[in-house]
């Protein structure tokens, strides 16, 4: 419990209430008892971010297996026009990153104040050469990385497109992503639109299109390179393309797209339109990056069928400034074990564990307050009841467990059901962590 003079609990005298009004009364008791100022996030505290990315290219296009993420505070800079490629990324751009421990070994000794994580990106037919889920495993399109906000204000990402084997997507600008002000607090959830007239060609290869990953070889096989002067420039596009019409020969754009190398499997058709990037307007992928506050949406009403007239309202607040953890907070809208049907309201709030989507919530009961009184904070005994534990697991089910101090109050567990719907935002769906994705606005 973070601030046990805050909770109020209000035992009303009425009987038989549904759940719905009292949903709606907690909503105002949450309004006037917990409406605390939220607690500033200190600059040295740190911060655990949920990033995501959604490949919005249509099928039949390009690929990028995945996509590299780094905190830093400005030191690092993916590229600079009209110049080389930084030397690490240089010497490992041609192996597309990998092997990754490799790769970000590599990274932290040439920026050692900067972090650095990777999202799988895998899309058909390359889902299969990824590993599924399991743990200790990435979840593909997403990642979760613990930063500090004092030496991690800002992002930089960067990824390779495929077929080609130097054209690479990334912000220019190491200080365009901005993720914590000067004081640490967090400037998200921000959700950045990623577009074909980003890519950059990184110079290390002549755009000859002699061979093309997932056409003349597999994915993760070298491609044959003659050397270019290094320098990183826009990229004009693929041969044949919106920005690089006469470019030959035309194998991918307006030409032979359909070529599989003989006794060879797992390759790709390169759609003429699909696969252009230069074209405009064209959209390569999308970046969500929040607080990581759980891995199912948690907040709302929750009950049992077969206990109609009580249930749960559930709450996640803003984790406080020296924990990565949310808070949750927990009205119990129940009765008096004596048969009376009396009603009683039990509240807490708890540090949940994230990770796992429950909490141990020391739940308190209080009486000798006044309706609508100023005086209440004065008047209101404030007494504990017991422990509940909330255990989610996933958008619309989850089990509750009790264990009260008092003995007339007899310990126990339900499975309760989501009564209201999920929320959701920035048009994530709640779902399980292994098939969440983006749900994109029609255009």
């Amino acid at each position: 419990m973070n601030d046990p003079h805050s909770l109020i609990f209000l035992r009303s005298r009425k009987r038989g209430a549904a759940l719905a009004s009292m949903a709606g009364a907690a909503l105002a008791l949450a309004a006037s008892t917990f409406a605390t100022p939220a607690l500033a996030q200190s600059a040295d505290a740190p911060v655990k971010l949920l990033l995501r990315w959604y490949d919005t290219m249509p099928d039949d296009s390009l690929h990028n297996t995945r996509v590299q993420v780094a905190f830093h505070n400005g030191q690092f800079d993916v590229f600079d026009l009209g110049k080389p490629l930084p030397t690490v990324l240089a010497e490992w751009a041609g192996r597309n990153f990998t092997p990754v421990p490799e790769f970000h070994a590599a990274f932290l000794a040439a920026w050692p104040d900067a972090k650095i994580s990777q999202i799988l990106n895998p899309k058909p037919p390359l889902a299969a050469t990824i590993p599924s889920p399991g743990f200790n495993r990435p979840i593909p399109w997403q990642t979760v990385v613990t930063v500090n906000p004092a030496q991690h204000r800002f992002l930089t990402f960067f990824s390779l497109l495929h077929p080609a084997n130097d054209a690479m997507v990334a912000n220019e600008d190491p200080y365009q992503i901005e993720l914590f002000n000067s004081q640490g607090r967090f400037r998200g959830p921000l959700l950045l639109n990623i577009h074909g007239n980003q890519v950059v060609d990184l110079g290390l290869c002549v755009n000859n299109e002699a061979q093309l990953a997932n056409l003349d070889v597999a994915e993760f096989t070298g491609q044959a390179c003659s050397a270019e002067d290094g320098t990183v420039t826009w990229h004009p596009g693929l041969n044949g393309s919106h920005r690089n019409p006469d470019g030959q020969p035309q194998r991918v754009l307006g030409g032979s797209t359909s070529y599989v190398p003989s006794g060879s499997t797992g390759h790709s058709f390169y759609d003429p339109v699909n696969a252009d990037f230069s074209r405009p307007g064209y959209r390569i992928g999308q970046l969500q990056i929040s607080r990581w506050v759980a891995p199912v949406s948690l907040t709302g009403s929750w009950y049992s069928p077969e206990r109609a007239g009580e249930g749960f309202n559930i709450e996640l607040v803003e984790p406080a400034a020296d924990s990565q953890n949310p808070r949750i907070l927990v009205y119990w809208y129940t009765f008096t074990p004596d048969g009376s049907g009396e009603q009683v309201w039990l509240a807490g709030m708890a540090d949940m564990d994230d990770e796992e989507a429950f909490a141990d919530v020391e739940m308190y009961l209080t009486t000798g307050g006044e309706f609508a009184s100023t005086d209440n904070p004065a008047l209101v005994t404030r007494e504990r009841w017991g422990s509940l534990r909330v255990a989610l697991d996933n958008c619309q089910t989850g089990q509750v467990t009790w264990q009260a101090d008092d003995p007339d109050w007899t310990d126990g567990n339900y499975i309760i059901h989501r009564l209201s719907p999920p929320l959701e935002g920035l048009g994530w769906t709640c779902d399980s962590r292994e098939q969440r994705r983006l749900i994109l606005p029609e255009e």
